[in-house]
């Protein structure tokens, strides 16, 4: 199972996500007991991961955006996945990294190119295509385009140490796809489920910078 290391980017730096309430999240530095820095190129440097996700969180809301940044990391990981609020097609040519697109802000209807999709929630499904009777409906959808993977992303969840593994079993059943999961993962325990249940990959922060998961593990890349 391929385990990224996540950074949420903010004007540059990197902050600690939690609940999706992204214009109060803390610099990482708060809760960090690994980094000394918030600076994202500082924060990379210290904990080494093989496998980086990177959330473009200005271009997200609409207030800016990383790319330079990212465009510097891209140079320095094995893969690098980005989800920067993609809202068209045209946004996904020529990047220096992979894409995740996320359904809360792209109508994944008009995919046209290979990438990651991320599967929103934040208590309920968010879908910018507004063309889905269900989150169920939209994985079946993608099935039939040729994807690297999909990421089950309860925003809720993020930074809360506790996964929401709700959506994640149906999901696995319904996807012809690679199936990864973000947001609430406590530690080694829940790897070992999420490596059980047949999870590709997960995405991990919080528990890496509280100690539950060794350094080692985003290190590797692999659990």
């Amino acid at each position: 199972m391929k385990v990224f290391f996540v950074v949420d980017i903010k004007s540059g730096k990197v902050v600690a996500g939690k609940g999706g309430e992204r214009e109060s999240y803390p610099p990482i530095t708060a809760i960090s007991r690994l980094v000394s820095s918030d600076d994202a190129l500082k924060v990379i440097e210290e904990i080494k991961p093989r496998f980086l996700y990177a959330a473009d969180l200005d271009r997200i809301v609409g207030l800016g955006d990383n790319f330079s940044l990212l465009s510097k990391l891209s140079k320095r990981f094995e893969e690098l996945i980005a989800d920067c609020g993609f809202r068209s097609p045209e946004e996904l040519e020529k990047l220096p990294f992979t894409p995740v697109v996320g359904t809360e802000t792209f109508d994944i209807t008009q995919l046209d190119r290979k990438c990651y999709v991320s599967l929103d929630f934040k208590e309920k499904f968010l879908d910018a295509s507004g063309k889905f009777e269900s989150w169920e409906e939209v994985v079946k959808f993608l099935n039939s385009f040729d994807l690297y993977g999909l990421i089950v992303l309860p925003i809720h969840a993020v930074g809360a140490m506790k996964p929401d593994l709700s959506v994640l079993t149906k999901t696995l059943e319904l996807s012809e796809h690679p199936v990864m999961l973000g947001g609430g993962i406590s530690g080694v325990e829940d790897l070992e489920r999420l490596k059980e249940m047949g999870c590709s990959g997960v995405l991990v922060a919080t528990a890496v910078h509280k100690g539950k998961i060794p350094l080692d593990v985003v290190r590797k890349g692999k659990f």
